[in-house]
């Protein structure tokens, strides 16, 4: 589905690889789905601005965007929500 996004609204060719840079791997056996999630939704963000286009035009997405503890932040929130909808079920 990123790859059609991709392909179809920013006209990227997909054989270009798209490069995180600098950006941290999970360092457990369970953060991977967070990090993918996060990744997303900052691409996302950024291209509501019209701007992701321009990130990997310069040769990836920011470092920042990937460290440890904005990772870990962001599995919080999601937890925080998940339990919210969880509860308002109840």
């Amino acid at each position: 589905m990123l790859n059609t996004w991709l392909e179809r609204d920013l006209q990227l060719d997909m054989k270009t690889m798209i490069v995180a840079t600098g950006i941290t791997q999970q360092a457990n056996n369970f953060d991977c789905g967070v990090h993918v999630l996060y990744i997303i939704t900052k691409m996302i963000e950024v291209e509501k601005n019209g701007k992701l286009l321009e990130y990997l035009e310069k040769g990836g997405l920011p470092v920042e965007w990937g460290t440890a503890e904005i990772v870990a932040n962001y599995r919080q929130e999601v937890r925080d929500l998940f339990i919210s909808l969880v509860e308002s079920d109840a």
